[in-house]
């Protein structure tokens, strides 16, 4: 081939490239733009899910003023009218803990015209179930008085929040604020993506500086939790580390979600590991409620409680959990000084006390510690726990009042104690405690395995296992795990 017709349909080539290249880029900021990502969090918002399927009075696009789309729908709503505004809420509005392109949740938030804020923190468990906590905040007389100085609902009803205003720069996303029937249910949403309207920026300023701190720092909490939730469990890099004693920075791996006994980890060591990487870490704290340990500062004070040796563990009693003496201090002893150390959870030991005393008083202790540490607010995951969480369940409770995820040991490896070394269980042990998982994760738990092996062929049955149930797991070489 001769060389300078090589060149020229090698720069030809070479052009056609380019122009392509040019024309997709145009094309994906055009998407972009019309239809962005950069924030998903408002599909973790069941206010504007609304309004994207279709807002109130029928519309199903629109842009600003109905939804979604693009342009106003202004004129498909009525003409507004004092008399039927909600006599419950001011005005609501949408408060994201995350920075722009992260995704995080959306909380819908509400100004009462009581002089609070009401917030529905919300989150969806594995089995997409979701999940509201409501909590309410005051703010100041001096704070309310601006807002509703500020926040003229009549303008923001008829204003198109998407009408240009040279001097407001947008920063891409959904912004929204909600307007509220006699019914109190929604009347108007006025934003849309991108809203440039400076009348509707003032107004949602004074809302945003009127938020207490206590509302960021939950904020910043319940998004963890959202996190927790929606993550891949398959994918952690999960541990436990109950009798690890070095820093916890010098573990070997990156690990996402370690369980520790805080008792023995100072808060400066909790919170440098938490704080080093860019991603969340979960740290939980191992909280031993069915046994009683004769190493512990307070075995002494509870002894007293014992029933029954506990087989292979020579330095353990089951503890009597109905006695009331027992639940103060769980509860308003031991949990709090575990949550001053900066924990995301409690990993809970021993529920299978209810296995070695299946009567209705234990139950019911064993309910209200259960009960008492998820109203802490923090994560809860039981290990083990199958007759408990049964009975529990079977009585009429709801799984969602006393755990968020289960840790099994021994799904598909096993301990033989008397020899001191582990195998693979049997069938019948491996289908009851699957089925347990099982039952549990379509109810929207998070599930993880907790095995021991030597690296043996089981090894690669676990991962298998776990990537095709979506099950966190760690593998450890020790019953001591440290």
């Amino acid at each position: 081939m001769d060389k300078e017709k090589f060149f020229k349909e090698l720069r030809a080539w070479l052009i056609a490239i380019g122009v392509s290249a040019g024309v997709f880029v145009i094309i994906f900021f055009i998407i972009a733009r019309d239809e962005p990502y950069a924030r998903s969090v408002i599909e973790d918002n069941p206010v504007t899910n609304a309004i994207s399927g279709g807002g109130p009075n029928g519309n199903s696009g629109g842009g600003s003023n109905g939804g979604s789309g693009g342009g106003s729908t202004a004129n498909s709503y009525p003409p507004f009218d004092a008399s039927n505004l909600s006599s419950t809420y001011l005005v609501g509005f949408d408060y994201e803990s995350g920075d722009f392109m992260e995704n995080a949740p959306a909380f819908e938030c509400k100004v009462r015209l009581d002089g609070k804020i009401e917030v529905d923190y919300r989150y969806s468990l594995s089995n997409d179930e979701t999940v509201t906590v409501p909590v309410l905040y005051d703010i100041s007389d001096a704070q309310f008085s601006e807002i509703k100085h500020t926040v003229d609902l009549q303008k923001l009803y008829n204003l198109d929040p998407q009408c240009q205003d040279p001097d407001i720069v947008c920063d891409g996303g959904f912004t929204y604020m909600y307007i509220y029937d006699k019914n109190d249910a929604l009347l108007k949403p006025c934003g849309g993506f991108c809203p440039t309207n400076s009348e509707f920026h003032d107004m949602l300023r004074v809302l945003h500086d009127s938020l207490p701190d206590e509302m960021k720092d939950d904020a910043l909490y319940y998004k963890k939790i959202w996190r927790f939730h929606a993550g891949n469990a398959s994918y952690e890099h999960y541990g436990v580390f109950l009798n690890y004693e070095e820093p916890l920075m010098d573990l070997k791996y990156d690990y996402d979600t370690i369980v520790i006994d805080a008792q023995y980890k100072s808060e400066a060591d909790i919170a440098y590991f938490k704080d080093s990487y860019d991603s969340d870490k979960y740290v939980f704290s191992y909280i031993n409620v069915g046994s009683l340990e004769n190493f512990r500062d307070y075995y002494d004070e509870y002894s007293d409680l014992g029933l029954s040796e506990y087989e292979n563990w020579e330095d353990e009693v089951w503890v009597n959990v109905a006695d009331e003496r027992w639940q103060d201090f769980i509860l308003n002893t031991l949990a709090p000084e575990l949550i001053d150390k900066g924990i995301d959870g409690f990993f809970v030991d021993n529920c299978d006390v209810y296995y070695q005393y299946p009567t209705e008083e234990i139950l019911h202790g064993l309910s209200v510690i259960m009960e008492g540490l998820k109203d802490t607010g923090l994560l809860v995951i039981i290990n083990g726990g199958d007759a408990f969480m049964d009975a529990y369940t079977d009585a009429g409770g709801d799984m969602k009042d006393v755990i968020d995820a289960i840790n099994q040991e021994t799904v598909i490896s096993c301990i033989y104690w008397d020899k001191g070394t582990f195998g693979r269980n049997n069938d019948e042990d491996r289908e009851y405690f699957e089925a347990y998982l099982e039952k549990y994760a379509a109810l929207g738990a998070k599930i993880y395995l907790l095995e021991y092996t030597n690296g043996s062929s089981i090894d690669l049955d676990i991962r298998d296992f776990c990537r095709d149930h979506d099950y966190g797991y760690y593998i450890s070489d020790s019953i001591d795990l440290d």
